[in-house]
């Protein structure tokens, strides 16, 4: 699989999503939450497909213990680049900050059975906006005293990108999909390039919106047809699967260094393998067509948390 090398790192394009190693997760989620051996298979499958990136947090579940045990079983050469992340942490003061961060570190270290972590990223970015000098005095405290190599910050589509690649940070998450079009118009993600820093992305099937057929939506998502009516329109003419297309798109958009995709069996790891290596970069025509189309796609659509509950 194709690595890119950012911060001195070589990552694969692919990163292997682990909440649903933690956690009964998700909507399509029909196997719930593997057993330890189903865990390793999973997460052997990803090693074997040639992805050397896990993304989990401590508010997935027992995600990190999981993955712990996992690594007691593997060959130290074999071990991949690990993500985790902190939420809800103390900001009352920065003393509180300090204890609660690096206490929350250690913790993540001993239920991977790490040394060091590898990268450690606050699970929002709001968490930073709400104490900016107190987070990053603690975020580098962290960085300098080795109890992890790298700090970044998961944030959303809302955010102000330009700040996020002022702060230093070595990485981010973001969400992206080929119906989102605001931060490559407002240059929100070239100077995420710009500053260097890792550019993990997620939701590239929009909670898995690009692979309903828009003749057969549920009344309750109906708003999406015209957006998807446009999707399957290109899917057709450059003769390209759903799946294979929205992988392609993220994949061609300068800067973004790996795509985070959770799997619940090894099948679906190795379906997922699969459709990177089917991938093609798009061409600036492609791309093209493709921001004329969904440049203006309505903000419900682009939203999960505004699509009606039923």
């Amino acid at each position: 699989m194709k690595t890119l090398n950012v911060k001195g790192v070589d990552l694969s394009v692919l990163s292997l999503g682990t909440v649903q190693l933690g956690l009964n997760y998700g909507i399509n989620n029909a196997n719930g939450k593997p057993s330890q051996e189903t865990a390793n298979a999973i997460l052997n499958a990803a090693i074997e497909g040639g992805i050397n990136t896990l993304d989990t947090a401590g508010a997935y579940g027992d995600s990190e213990v999981v993955i712990g045990n996992w690594l007691k079983t593997i060959p130290a050469e074999k071990r991949p680049f690990i993500v985790t992340k902190a939420v809800h942490l103390d900001l009352s003061s920065l003393e509180n900050l300090r204890n609660d961060m690096f206490a929350r570190v250690k913790a993540s270290k001993e239920r991977l059975g790490v040394k060091q972590l590898d990268l450690f990223m606050l699970h929002h970015f709001d968490q930073y906006l709400k104490a900016k000098d107190e987070m990053l005095t603690v975020m580098q405290e962290l960085k300098a005293s080795g109890e992890v190599r790298l700090i970044g910050a998961s944030a959303y589509s809302h955010h102000d990108y330009g700040e996020l690649a002022d702060t230093g940070f070595d990485a981010t998450q973001i969400p992206l999909n080929l119906f989102d079009w605001q931060q490559i118009e407002n240059g929100g993600i070239q100077k995420l390039e710009q500053a260097g820093m890792m550019v993990f992305v997620r939701s590239v099937y929009l909670q898995g919106l690009v692979f309903q057929k828009p003749e057969s939506l549920a009344p309750h998502m109906e708003f999406a047809r015209p957006t998807l009516e446009k999707f399957r329109f290109l899917c057709d003419k450059y003769k390209l699967a759903p799946a294979t297309l929205a992988m392609s798109y993220a994949l061609s958009v300068k800067g973004v260094t790996s795509l985070v995709l959770g799997s619940e069996t090894p099948e679906q790891v190795k379906q997922n393998v699969e459709l990177v290596e089917q991938a093609v970069e798009l061409t600036t025509e492609q791309m093209a067509e493709i921001r004329e189309l969904f440049l203006d796609t309505p903000e419900q659509v682009l939203t999960p948390s505004m699509w009606p509950k039923v």
